[in-house]
């Protein structure tokens, strides 16, 4: 008995010491929350970015990095409110998606505690910033600029070859690390020109959705830029966890399977930097393609679910973009050709608006061109508002029923020069494929009315 006293009265001696000391202290308050309409909003459009395991959709994101795919992230811990008036404290976009994943109509976040701060893309310095977010206001000013409300215009590059493109971007530190698209329909639906691509695209170690060259052979263990060792099971965890990273490390060696089956071990940077230039030379626009035109046709699904048929001069050119003979399919409309006038020809040409692709330069990259009835025309990179202007015209010879077309492209300082050297005989037309051609060389037209 005398025993469990002692032990009773140490026990309201510590007890009442650790209240002494707590009361001492100051009273930490969590901060205080606000309703916030930006904050649901800003979270329903962040959750489309994943799938229903926390995973970052590739589709979704073509250049791995949630300040381009999204429009900002949060900078961390950030205290957020339930709509049952439940206060969390957020320590990470993992910790966030696991609450997106987790929510429903009946449990959601509708509240966030201000002022926070967001990293977002300054084009005008080409890095990423630290912007605060002080009130409800500057919250809907932030959500207005990244224009979640207008329809996704660069969906069909998800339809394109695979030639990758990068950009080099700072990041808050003062950092540069690299940016890469899958191509360059994706860099410029982003905002980026031509003029902002960088060479050194093999330096960025991982694309979204994996390479086309080889595959990471998992479990990886990877460095996060905050330090941070990850171990990843699949592309797609590697993905998530490199989604709001800049860059990052391999734990080294870790193997490979390349696209020709054969595994491969990389021992160490230098090693992994060798593998990608081998993958990036692949992809280089260097196919020695004759002028030959015996055209072949693909048929591709669009991310829509629509089927469209992609023509290519002949089969050099289109293996040259990843496609296999077993792709091939029969052309009807150019092995059944139309016999066009030259007033048909004028009617077709300036209904609809063209792709254009020529043996006059050295890639196959499409043009879009316009043809305007009086005899003007317009010529554009996909995806670009910015034309270059030249001229059309239109003659025939009576003796054997040929039609031929002739631009004017003098002094543009632009490959479209060429175009202007030659007469172009018109020698397969239908609605929807033209095909010109002036000795050994040729334009391919396709119609696109949409």
């Amino acid at each position: 008995m005398k025993n469990f006293k002692l032990f009773l009265l140490s026990f309201l001696l510590v007890a009442g010491f650790m209240t002494s000391c707590t009361n001492d202290e100051p009273v930490v308050q969590e901060p205080n929350t606000e309703d916030s309409t930006a904050i649901t909003t800003s979270l329903s459009e962040l959750s489309l970015q994943f799938n229903s395991q926390g995973d970052v959709e590739p589709t979704q994101n073509p250049s791995g990095n949630i300040v381009f795919d999204f429009c900002f992230d949060f900078v961390y811990p950030l205290t957020l409110s339930y709509n049952t008036g439940t206060t969390v404290t957020v320590d990470s976009l993992e910790e966030l998606v696991v609450i997106l994943i987790n929510s429903n109509s009946d449990l959601f976040i509708n509240g966030i505690s201000f002022p926070f701060d967001v990293e977002t893309y300054d084009d005008d310095s080409d890095a990423i910033v630290i912007v605060t977010i002080n009130n409800e206001e500057e919250f809907i000013d932030l959500l207005e600029d990244c224009d979640f409300d207008i329809d996704d215009e660069c969906d069909e590059c998800y339809t394109d070859e695979y030639d990758p493109v990068c950009v080099e971007i700072t990041d808050p530190n003062g950092e540069t690390f690299l940016v890469t698209y899958p191509n360059e329909c994706y860099a410029l639906c982003d905002g980026f020109t031509e003029e902002d691509f960088s060479e050194d695209c093999e330096n960025d170690y991982n694309n979204t959705g994996g390479n086309e060259c080889f595959t990471f052979n998992f479990p990886l263990t990877i460095i996060t830029d905050d330090g941070e060792t990850i171990t990843v099971n699949s592309q797609s965890e590697l993905d998530t966890a490199l989604y709001n990273s800049y860059y990052f490390d391999f734990v080294y060696p870790f193997s490979v399977t390349t696209d020709e089956g054969d595994v491969e071990t990389v021992e160490d940077e230098l090693d992994f930097i060798e593998l990608l230039e081998d993958c990036y030379d692949e992809y280089d626009d260097d196919c020695e393609c004759t002028e030959e035109f015996d055209p072949v046709c693909v048929e591709l699904e669009t991310a829509s679910g629509q089927v469209e048929i992609y023509t290519f001069p002949n089969a050099c050119y289109a293996i040259c973009e990843g496609f296999e003979e077993a792709d091939f399919i029969e052309c009807e409309d150019i092995n059944n050709p139309n016999t066009c006038s030259e007033d048909d020809l004028f009617a077709i040409l300036t209904e609809c608006d063209w792709y254009l692709v020529t043996s006059l330069w050295d890639n196959v990259q499409a043009q879009y061109a316009e043809f305007y009835t009086d005899g003007s025309m317009e010529v554009f990179s996909e995806n670009s508002n910015e034309g270059i202007e030249g001229e059309w015209d239109l003659d025939s010879t009576p003796a054997n029923d040929s039609v031929f077309v002739f631009f004017g492209f003098n002094n543009t300082n632009t490959p479209l020069d060429e175009l202007s050297d030659y007469d172009w005989q018109v020698v397969e037309c239908t609605e929807e494929f033209i095909a010109l051609a002036a000795g050994n060389e040729f334009i391919i037209l396709e119609r696109d009315c949409e």
